[in-house]
């Protein structure tokens, strides 16, 4: 005969069901799919082992992080923060190498500006020393031919109050090469417009003319030796070339150093260069038979260059002898 169950029994049994459903429903409401608990690390593990996965970082992922067992595990899922990139080490610079030393260039001992800085003076112009205008001409350069003259010549107005230039032989006129006519006149000129007269005693001589001038020197007792330092022997004075001419205030018969005095003369000596022109005897370079020049002092005599040779020389204090030996 089967036992009767108890009431008590049937109704505890029905309340324990009642209560196993309810605890599986509340169970399966907060359940995760597998993939929620994967790369996660357990913190508190004695805590999130009792549901069988990570519950705070289930309740955090789905925005019940209040729900979470306390602040201290919600920080500890909080996602790391991005690591930033380091700066590149900087790169190692590549090392210059260090250039070779330029040479000096290579200076030839013969040239003009070699020469003049072994002088202590400047680099000279860069001329062609061939050129007519620098012609040397003195005792130990004869002229050659012997009896040279001006291919082409003019014949200027003496005082300089006509400014003509006339090319036909005219004897009441002072012949000059025609190379140099124009910068004659512009030369005096320019005396005149500073109200001073000037006068243009002799420029180009022929060869017997200088003959005749030296033989009248030594006729007058002078030897030839000294003869020569007042009038340059035929054939090698620079009046022969037409590129000269003696300038006085006014007419004299006589000419001495006594010209250096005169306003004309420094007048022209002050602006000789502006027209090309040097005072081609200075007194310190002349005087005798030995001195650079060969010819006594001549105040009155200048000689044309050209502008950028006259200004060196002057600034310089060369002579004709001294420039030209620059480049020979």
């Amino acid at each position: 005969m089967k036992k009767k169950i108890s009431p008590k029994r049937l109704i505890g049994g029905v309340l324990f069901t009642v209560a196993f459903v309810i605890f599986a429903y509340v169970s399966c409401s907060v359940a995760v799919h597998s993939s929620d608990t994967r790369n996660y690390e357990i913190t508190d593990h004695g805590k999130n082992s009792l549901y069988g996965y990570d519950r705070d970082r289930y309740l955090i992922n789905h925005g019940r992080a209040d729900e979470a067992s306390s602040a201290k595990v919600s920080a500890a899922y909080t996602e790391p923060a991005a690591v930033q990139d380091e700066e590149p080490a900087p790169a190692a610079e590549t090392p210059v190498p260090t250039p070779e030393p330029t040479p000096e260039p290579t200076v030839d001992p013969n040239s003009p500006a070699a020469r003049a800085a072994a002088l202590g003076l400047p680099a000279p112009p860069e001329i062609d020393i061939t050129e007519w205008q620098y012609l040397l001409v003195n005792a130990a350069h004869p002229l050659e031919p012997v009896d040279y003259a001006p291919q082409e010549m003019a014949y200027l107005n003496m005082t300089g109050d006509e400014t003509d230039i006339q090319t036909a032989h005219n004897d009441y006129r002072c012949a000059v090469d025609l190379r140099i006519a124009q910068a004659l006149v512009d030369f005096t000129q320019g005396c005149k417009a500073a109200g001073l007269p000037v006068y243009l005693s002799s420029g180009y001589r022929s060869y017997s003319e200088q003959q005749y001038l030296f033989n009248r020197k030594v006729g007058q007792g002078y030897s030839e030796e000294v003869a020569k330092t007042i009038v340059a022997y035929p054939g090698t004075s620079e009046h022969q070339t037409g590129l000269c001419c003696d300038i006085t205030d006014y007419y004299r018969e006589t000419k001495d150093s006594s010209l250096a005095q005169t306003a004309t003369y420094q007048w022209l000596c002050e602006h000789c260069t502006e027209y090309g022109f040097v005072v081609r005897y200075p007194e310190d370079k002349s005087g005798s038979a030995d001195s650079i020049t060969g010819i006594i002092y001549e105040p009155w005599h200048f000689r044309y260059v050209g502008v950028e040779a006259a200004k060196y020389m002057t600034e310089n204090n060369l002579c004709l002898e001294e420039f030209t030996e620059l480049y020979i």
